[in-house]
């Protein structure tokens, strides 16, 4: 499936002129722009301070508030983020790409409600930007909402007919939808403006091989591990279409490849368990799942 898109990091939206000084004597503006420079060039201290700084003359400023709510996604933590992203959102003068990004936090923390809700306010503030209907688009196929899905992505398509990632997208939703050739014919438009999409490769070779053709179908996904050596759903795949056709001893190869460099993977136990049943190893396939919901709890 595809990459999760990463939020924006627009400049400051400008809510309002300010001639008030931050407490270091800059212009307040000034100060903004400069946080998210030092933001943009991994300087999250110096960003941080300039954010406090500004928010102690300026509270509830917008882009301040959609900064700080970036600079806690890239420490990793999810809910401070979604909170000052709200807050952001909460401004009236907050653009559509920040209640986008609040979307897509919000999607990444499994709230999808609100994650819709979001996305769809963004994009009532700008029906143009094929990110925000890509994010609205990825929230709904999250959410089994399908059709919506699929027309959301079509619009990706229709404002921007060369992306890689639209193209993808929507095979992704049109698979889910059981409607194969289509998704297939997506995936392969996706090849075609970007030969070397791992995403797209390692899709295409398991809808080929779902669709009876299991040796093309493990040549497109051998081609996509040749592109990106550690993408774990190509070795999933490999190893789900070696299992189809009985061959659980290449099935357990591919297994044992994805867990040489990702032995945490949610997949791994399972796919681990069915190739060594195949195999008649039941003890061991009960060792490899463990306790299922500890490997996977989600």
């Amino acid at each position: 499936m595809a990459r999760p898109p990463r939020p924006d990091k627009p400049g400051p939206a400008r809510s309002r002129p300010s001639a008030e000084a931050a407490p270091q004597g800059i212009p307040v503006e000034t100060a903004i722009g400069l946080a998210y420079r030092h933001w943009e060039a991994g300087q999250l201290p110096e960003a941080e301070m300039l954010c406090r700084q500004v928010l102690a003359v300026w509270p509830g400023q917008a882009d301040v508030l959609h900064l700080l709510g970036l600079m806690a996604h890239a420490l990793g933590q999810l809910d401070v983020a979604i909170d000052h992203l709200r807050q952001a959102c909460a401004q009236p003068t907050a653009p559509a790409t920040y209640f986008s990004n609040l979307g897509e936090l919000c999607r990444r923390a499994g709230r999808l409600e609100e994650a819709e809700r979001a996305a769809r306010q963004a994009a009532a503030r700008d029906w143009t930007a094929p990110g925000i209907w890509s994010n609205l688009g990825i929230i709904l196929q999250e959410a089994g909402k399908l059709e919506d899905s699929a027309r959301c992505l079509k619009r990706v398509l229709a404002l921007a007919p060369d992306s890689p990632e639209g193209h993808n997208n929507l095979g992704n939703t049109l698979a889910l939808l059981k409607r194969l050739e289509d998704a297939a014919v997506r995936y392969g438009a996706a090849l075609l403006l970007n030969p070397l999409y791992p995403d797209a490769c390692s899709n295409l070779g398991k809808l080929t091989g779902e669709l009876g053709q299991p040796d093309q179908g493990l040549a497109l996904l051998r081609r996509a591990i040749g592109i990106e050596p550690r993408m774990a759903d190509a070795y999933l795949n490999c190893a789900d279409l070696e299992g189809r056709r009985g061959r659980w001893a290449e099935a357990l190869d591919w297994l044992e490849a994805l867990r040489d460099f990702a032995p945490d993977h949610p997949g791994l136990a399972r796919g681990r368990a069915l190739a060594l049943t195949g195999l008649g190893r039941t003890g061991e396939a009960q060792a490899a799942l463990g306790d299922p919901v500890e490997n996977a709890p989600r």
